[in-house]
């Protein structure tokens, strides 16, 4: 007869088995979701709104319901909120930013500046600075302000556009699409924040847009026209060490008749969510890491999908 275990060693296991449940041990880990905007018509009025998607499932559930704009929403570091950008209370492009709880509530408006409109936030890795693009003036620059929303500095402009900056995983310098005034071409460029140096970092015939980092910090994948500007473009990857701006050593990673482009990597780098009108409407795309195994992640004929974040 086996002895009878005593109570300290069924605590001792009680106690383990908690611990590997919390630790999700069990084999099933929490999926990660991935936050993006879809824009539509609703009472013969354009209107845009934040939604989430399951990659696994493909289910997806609507967060915000604008009369006008919510989006162009990213996850805040450790995914505890998602930060978007709305007009909602002013006139229409005029853009503050928020965040909202993963569920859609406890919005909180994090700024609130009548003479300009704010787009495209990013946090840093750290969560200590917003890179934010600042419109006002018809000038587009490119900020930094404080989680609270204070403190803004410009850093880099002013410029005839810019869109969607995007940190390197060390935070030591912030990626964007800007146009330059002497190239009137979109290059992909890169400013610190620190001394303000920018260096242009992808430039081809074509504009070069979407910069995004892998989490491993190794590559940048953009899109860009494969051969002649007028094409529609393709997604991009670059090697982080390499110096090259002219893109001639970037793997191709799509390659569709339509627009594909906002590829956005998985928390383990493993796949690419990304934006592809191949069908005919803007719809979310799935691919693993080399391009391969292509699966559609929504199909929405009466909604425009973009800015996807994973």
């Amino acid at each position: 007869m086996l002895p009878r275990p005593s109570a300290l060693l069924l605590l001792m296991a009680a106690l383990a088995c908690l611990v590997l449940a919390a630790c999700g041990d069990d084999g099933e880990d929490e999926v990660a979701e991935i936050v993006y905007e879809a824009s539509g018509i609703a009472g013969g009025v354009q209107v845009t709104n934040v939604f989430v998607v399951d990659p696994e499932t493909f289910e997806t559930r609507q967060l915000t319901d604008a009369e006008g704009y919510d989006g162009q929403p990213a996850w805040t570091p450790g995914r505890e909120r998602i930060m978007f950008i709305s007009d909602r209370g002013q006139e229409r492009n005029m853009t503050d930013i928020y965040t909202m709880l993963p569920d859609g509530r406890d919005v909180q408006r994090v700024t609130s500046t009548p003479d300009q409109a704010e787009r495209s936030p990013k946090f840093s890795p750290d969560g200590e600075r917003i890179a934010v693009v600042v419109n006002k003036d018809s000038q587009y620059w490119l900020g930094i302000i404080a989680p609270d929303g204070s403190g803004e500095e410009l850093i880099a402009g002013p410029y005839d556009f810019i869109e969607f900056p995007a940190w390197t995983r060390d935070g030591a310098l912030i990626y964007f699409a800007a146009i330059t005034d002497d190239s009137q071409s979109i290059d992909i460029l890169s400013v610190d924040p620190q001394t303000r140096e920018v260096r242009v970092r992808i430039s081809t015939p074509s504009p070069d847009v979407c910069p995004h980092f892998t989490h491993d910090g190794e590559y940048m994948t953009y899109a860009r026209s494969p051969v002649s500007p007028n094409e529609e473009p393709d997604v991009f990857r670059h090697d982080l060490d390499s110096d090259d701006t002219t893109g001639a050593d970037d793997v191709r990673l799509t390659d569709s008749p339509g627009r594909d482009d906002y590829a956005n990597p998985s928390p383990d780098d493993e796949q690419f969510v990304f934006l592809s009108n191949r069908d005919g409407n803007f719809d979310l795309y799935l691919m693993d890491a080399d391009g391969a195994n292509v699966r559609k992640l929504t199909s929405t004929p009466d909604l425009r999908e973009n800015v996807p974040d994973w």
